[in-house]
């Protein structure tokens, strides 16, 4: 009789840690956009995008392609951030600037809509700076107001949020730096270009 309120107890305890889970991982984000990346890759139009990063006069076909897979997948699905986010920086080598802006700010809106905080903060830090590029300033401090309202988030840590302030705090000047800026974030189109081959 005893051993089995042991059973019990113990079966009680594990059922309460089982219905206390879910609700611990609804404070997470909902997705890890990055571990998302590498299964989105194998997408036939990716694959064609990326067998052009080694010809810098077809960035904007490639970047289309990028685009054109992320809108092929329902309404913020995951998988879009990666299209998107890729072909804004395609966009934005390829001097269309315009379209780099709007396609980052798309990435950024998927990575909000799925959950993933600091992702969506970053990437309206990524469309403040290609606005900067453009000079739209309009639109710099529209994605700079983004930002720092989701580095609020209690969802990040400390850590994340002052990450995301330095980067706004750091905003790049011009074009150039901000080729600097995208490439030491996302890396250089020959190195993406080296890790797809």
């Amino acid at each position: 009789m005893r051993y089995g309120k042991l059973l019990l107890g113990a079966a009680a305890a594990f059922a309460a840690i089982a219905i206390a889970r879910p609700a611990v991982a609804q404070d997470r984000p909902s997705y890890e956009l990055a571990a998302i990346e590498v299964s989105v890759m194998h997408n036939s139009l990716h694959q064609q995008a990326m067998e052009l990063y080694e010809f810098p006069e077809r960035w904007m076909e490639a970047g289309d392609l990028h685009k054109q897979a992320a809108e092929s997948l329902r309404k913020n699905a995951a998988g879009q951030y990666f299209g998107f986010s890729r072909a804004a920086l395609l966009y934005f080598h390829a001097g269309e600037f315009d379209d780099a802006r709007r396609s980052m700010e798309k990435a950024a809106h998927v990575a909000e809509a799925t959950g993933d905080v600091l992702t969506a903060a970053n990437a309206y830090v990524d469309a403040a700076f290609i606005a900067i590029a453009e000079g739209f300033a309009g639109k710099k401090r529209e994605f700079v107001a983004e930002a720092r309202d989701l580095a609020g988030s209690e969802l990040l840590t400390l850590d994340q949020r002052e990450q995301v302030i330095r980067r706004i705090e750091g905003a790049p000047a011009g074009a150039a730096s901000v080729r600097a800026a995208l490439n030491q974030r996302f890396g250089e189109i020959a190195t993406l270009a080296a890790a797809a081959g």
